[in-house]
């Protein structure tokens, strides 16, 4: 089973919810023992003790006595918004005219590239701040190019959300000296930026947002993962790259879905599971 709802594969959560997939009740002192043995991890009952806590106060997990298990009712809440999510899916995307598209629990949009997607993402964030108040912002991605090519949009909303005392979030899993030049970008609008290098495929192509209860994602075409990759290793500094080069990539003709999702729980989830990944 490849589960990863918490962060990395190896997070305590993580490995504390893949044994009781298969093996329930367990007690934490079973738990702790299981996670030393199987995983060869280095941890406290104190710190499992901890991880369940967190669980629990999510509503994952359920306690009898002494002993743990998967609640079965966030199991069936989570395959009725997957089955309903599934479905969705299956529609074919429509083209959005403008954030009055956004309906309902899930939308899916399609775009004719990553930098179209992208603009309205960034429409999407700014129109919300404008209608509701949020606390905190996450964002994940595997490079922030957006940072390059849209700076004064970046700026603008940036400097929205300090004024309205939102606090932004970002993980990045780049690991380049631009991704790291990108970084003070953001950090000196205010942004607490965390580079996390992944080699993961799935971190290179996914993007996604989580501004209250609202999520957007999306899951870049492996053409233009491939693209940005080499982009971001080829070019070392700011006033040397092609940036005309990094236009052609993400203007490039290829459909790209948008995912926008109004999921309280499911929200909370992905914004923890970014939170466990910055340091």
């Amino acid at each position: 089973m490849n589960t990863s709802l918490f962060g990395k594969k190896d997070n305590l959560k993580n490995l504390i919810f893949i044994i009781l997939t298969k093996e329930y009740p367990l007690k934490i002192i079973q738990l702790t023992n299981y996670i030393k043995k199987r995983y060869a991890r280095s941890v406290t009952f104190q710190g499992v003790r901890c991880a369940i806590l967190e669980l629990m106060n999510e509503n994952i997990l359920i306690r009898n006595k002494n002993s743990y298990s998967i609640n079965k009712e966030w199991v069936l809440e989570n395959k009725r918004f997957l089955d309903n999510l599934y479905t969705d899916l299956q529609k074919k995307p429509i083209t959005p005219k403008g954030v009055d598209s956004i309906t309902g629990e899930i939308s899916v949009f399609n775009f004719n590239s990553i930098n179209e997607l992208t603009i309205f993402w960034q429409d999407i964030i700014y129109d919300l701040f404008k209608q509701k108040t949020v606390l905190r912002t996450h964002y994940q991605a595997a490079h922030l190019w957006e940072g390059l090519i849209h700076s004064d949009r970046e700026k603008r909303l940036m400097t929205a959300l300090k004024k309205k005392k939102i606090k932004a979030f970002i993980l990045s899993t780049g690991s380049s000296p631009l991704d790291k030049t990108i970084k003070l970008f953001y950090t000196n609008l205010g942004v607490k930026v965390c580079l996390n290098p992944s080699l993961s495929s799935f971190d290179k192509s996914y993007y996604v947002g989580v501004y209250g209860d609202l999520i957007v994602q999306t899951e870049y075409p492996k053409k233009v993962v491939i693209a940005l990759d080499k982009f971001f290793r080829q070019n070392k500094t700011i006033d040397k790259l092609d940036i005309n080069k990094l236009l052609n990539i993400v203007n490039q003709k290829i459909e790209s879905k948008l995912i926008v999702i109004n999921n309280s729980k499911m929200a909370k989830q992905i914004k923890n599971s970014i939170n466990s990944q910055m340091y």
